[in-house]
């Protein structure tokens, strides 16, 4: 029993003091405002998961900041939530930045790290097919890297969540 609570003193103080012993990464990308009519501003872009059935949310602001949302059950209920209130926007893994270069748009952002205790940088790449239209080609860091062809649908909605955070610098 002293044993255990001896390793759960330990893991508290590694996680209480994390700044410490593993600094986060940091975005390299610069901020950079979309000058480019490429992609539609004036809603979302969301991808469907099958088995089981959810959909992932991607929103690009025109000052260069991307903002992702993890698994909804469905565009309505992502819709709902953040019309009420429901959805937080104060985890780092969901911001981050993006540039459009010709007909491919880049973003970087954050992952957590495979031991759990920092975030790390990664990189996703995306084909415009049109400004409704968008293929998820690939994501990687510093830890794994990978493929994907998922397609992205543009939704328009408003109000857009705001793009205010203290993630990016």
């Amino acid at each position: 029993m002293k044993r255990l609570f001896f390793i759960l003193q330990l893991l508290l103080l590694f996680t209480a003091c994390k700044d410490i012993f593993w600094k986060d990464d940091q975005l390299s990308f610069v901020q950079t405002p979309n000058t480019t009519e490429k992609i539609r501003l004036d809603g979302y872009y969301y991808w469907r998961q099958y088995e089981p059935e959810r959909v992932g949310v991607n929103v690009f602001y025109q000052n260069g900041i991307a903002f992702s949302f993890g698994l909804s059950d469905s565009t309505e209920i992502f819709e709902n939530e953040l019309l009420m209130g429901n959805l937080t926007f104060n985890a780092k893994l969901h911001w981050g930045l993006y540039y459009i270069k010709e007909d491919t748009l880049f973003r970087n952002g954050f992952a957590v790290s495979s031991g759990g205790f920092h975030y790390i940088e990664n990189f996703s790449k995306y084909l415009i097919l049109n400004d409704t239209t968008i293929i998820w080609k690939e994501r990687f860091s510093s830890a794994n890297k990978f493929y994907y062809n998922d397609t992205l649908h543009f939704k328009q909605f408003n109000p857009k969540p705001d793009s205010t955070n203290v993630f990016i610098k």
